[in-house]
C-alpha cells in the first residue's frame, strides 16, 4: 500500500491598503492611529469574507508608511 504524506505551510504576506478621508482638524497622531486601525479592519473584513476553508489571520502590528496631504 502506498503511503500518503500530508503537509501544511504557513506563508506570511505584507499587504498594503489605502485609507483616506481626514479633515484639517485631525491631528497627525489621530491620523496615524485611525489609519492603522482602519487598515487592519479592512483586511480583517476581506479575510472574514473569504472562503470558510481558508485559514488566515493578521499577525504583527500595522505600520503606517506614508501620509499624503492635499489642500482642496
Amino acid at each position: 500500500m502506498e503511503k500518503r504524506i500530508q503537509a501544511k505551510a504557513r506563508v506570511q504576506l505584507t499587504v498594503e491598503v489605502e485609507e483616506s478621508m481626514w479633515g484639517l482638524d485631525c491631528s497627525i497622531g489621530q491620523l496615524y492611529k485611525q489609519a492603522a486601525e482602519g487598515g487592519v479592519a479592512k483586511v480583517r473584513k476581506i479575510i472574514s469574507d473569504a472562503n470558510a476553508h481558508s485559514k488566515a489571520t493578521i499577525i504583527g502590528e500595522p505600520k503606517v508608511v506614508g501620509i499624503i496631504t492635499e489642500e482642496s
